[in-house]
């Protein structure tokens, strides 16, 4: 007995570290969320709407994205310290992986192979680590692999979105299969649906072409 209520009182303390870890990235997701919804709802008010008088509000968002972001990854990367922690929820590994897909391109670069590996431990979706694959690539101006990235450029109430290259259209369905994402055609619909605007795809465009069109806006 002298035994085993030690063992009892090390498994509490283990479930309430791990407990802890979830609820503090519980919040986290909410942060992250809670600025994209934000920036979302001003961005279709400006492009859908013309409610030019908030393109301030819209700039004072992007700044706080960055700051609430910058926040996240801090939080993350002491988390990950000492490794990828086990035996969080799912929510909290999708959590960390959304952190990874928004911050820097310096620190997605890092932590791209650990994302990769829980990819490969189904700890996240195959889905998710393409869509940070494909970010990195784009990151680094080079054709993305999966068609999860696009860009919007223009003025504020003539906002124009694209796809971000491909290196292989004609196999790019094919691909995006076997993460379990949607045909290119649904996912361009659901871009132009969420965003008010309409989502172009043209894969005999560049990436020089498309920087050439984003330069002269």
């Amino acid at each position: 007995m002298k035994y085993i209520i030690p063992i009892l009182a090390c498994m509490l303390v283990a479930c309430q570290a791990t407990k802890s870890i979830d609820e503090r990235l519980a919040e986290v997701w909410k942060n992250d969320q809670a600025i994209r919804v934000k920036m979302l709802d001003l961005t279709r008010a400006v492009t859908v709407e013309g409610r030019m008088e908030l393109v301030d509000s819209l700039f004072a968002a992007v700044a706080e994205e960055e700051r609430v972001d910058a926040e996240n990854m801090e939080i993350v990367e002491e988390l990950l310290r000492e490794g990828l922690p086990k035996g969080l929820s799912d929510k909290s590994y999708q959590t960390i992986w959304i952190v990874i897909d928004h911050t820097s391109l310096q620190k997605q670069e890092q932590y791209l192979p650990l994302v990769q590996q829980m990819a490969d431990a189904e700890m996240i979706g195959r889905d998710e680590y393409a869509t940070l694959f494909d970010r990195v690539a784009m990151k680094q101006n080079r054709p993305q692999r999966y068609g999860s990235q696009s860009i919007q450029f223009g003025a504020p109430e003539a906002i124009q979105l694209w796809l971000w290259p491909v290196e292989c259209p004609q196999k790019l369905d094919s691909l995006r299969r076997t993460v379990g994402m949607l045909p290119i055609s649904d996912y361009l619909n659901t871009l132009t649906q969420t965003m008010g605007v309409e989502c172009h795809f043209d894969p005999s465009k560049t990436i020089d072409d498309l920087n050439r069109m984003r330069a002269t806006e």
